[in-house]
């Protein structure tokens, strides 16, 4: 807890949306510049090349919708049609639909679309609901739209947030979970030493400090090394809808003798890995998209997946 304190005073009260230094993590860097050169030198060799493409857009056949100037997704047009049957009040374009909520408050428009999403999902169009919210915030505002269902986010290709952390050994090798075979999405795929979605209301130390518990069972004291590696967008097509999701990227430092356990039943295993061996497997596609972004993001490399 000191170092999460000491992490806040680095980076003020608005962290979420202010995230630019962090404090000096020096054994961290260290780490993190010895698996990035190790790395580098693993792709010279064609067995593990992993270089990737910048992630494409929605699929063609997507239209966007908006509430007034403001993007919040992409969806089918079938999908769309749905939603203007349920989400009032809306106008149905060819190539766009418009919900004209834009002047009413945060709670109002959130109260509106968890209605009709409630109402979808007793219907059976809504696949895996979790009773838990999602902030939707707009390009470049800390100030969230309105907040909804996490599963609506999927079917109607809003935008999220969520953390990622990647976790480093003093021995220079970097620890990856393998994903719990009866997750909803990518199940038994290799991930980051945790990662998880910030619920609405949730700052983004609070979402840290609990999938590092919940997770790898970590509780980060002051001898532990954190520092802020900078977010990247990845998006994919998923339930119907193209969902983008903004990761807020973490490296951690474990401590000497200290290895992650899962609390929360979602992670299968923890494996540590050399550089060469975590660029064979994200070539191979063993890491789930977001979790390969996330590990570019965090030595500042190249995309690590096409």
């Amino acid at each position: 807890m000191k170092l999460l304190l000491r992490w806040c005073a680095a980076y003020g009260e608005n962290a979420p949306m202010n995230l630019s230094s962090s404090p000096p993590v020096i054994a961290l860097r260290r780490v993190v510049d010895n698996f990035r050169t190790e790395w580098n030198y693993a792709q010279l060799t064609p067995s593990y090349s992993a270089s990737g493409a910048a992630i494409s857009g929605p699929p063609s056949e997507l239209i966007p919708w908006f509430c007034g100037p403001i993007r919040l997704g992409y969806v089918s047009a079938a999908r769309a049609r749905l939603l203007a049957a349920h989400l009032a009040p809306t106008r149905l374009q060819a190539h766009r639909l418009d919900w004209d909520a834009f002047q009413w408050t945060h709670a109002a428009r959130s109260a509106a679309l968890q209605g009709a999403l409630v109402n979808l999902h007793a219907l059976g169009h809504i696949p895996g609901w979790r009773g838990e919210q999602f902030s939707f915030f707009p390009v470049d505002s800390a100030t969230p739209l309105l907040a909804a269902e996490r599963a609506g986010f999927y079917f109607l290709g809003m935008r999220s947030d969520a953390v990622h952390v990647n976790g480093f050994s003093a021995d220079g090798g970097m620890w990856v979970a393998r994903r719990s075979a009866n997750k909803a999405v990518d199940p038994g795929f290799l991930d980051n030493l945790c990662a998880g979605g910030v619920v609405a209301g949730e700052s983004l130390q609070s979402c840290l400090v609990r999938e590092l518990d919940e997770e790898a069972g970590i509780q980060l004291e002051a001898e532990h090394q954190l520092s802020f590696a900078g977010t990247v967008e990845v998006a994919r097509a998923r339930d119907g809808g193209w969902h983008v999701e903004r990761l807020y990227v973490f490296n951690l430092l474990l401590q000497a003798q200290e290895q992650p356990h899962n609390r929360d039943g979602e992670v299968q295993e923890f494996r540590l890995l050399s550089a060469a061996d975590v660029q064979e497997l994200i070539a191979t596609r063993t890491f789930t998209p977001d979790a390969a972004a996330a590990i570019a993001r965090g030595l500042d490399v190249p995309s690590a997946r096409a």
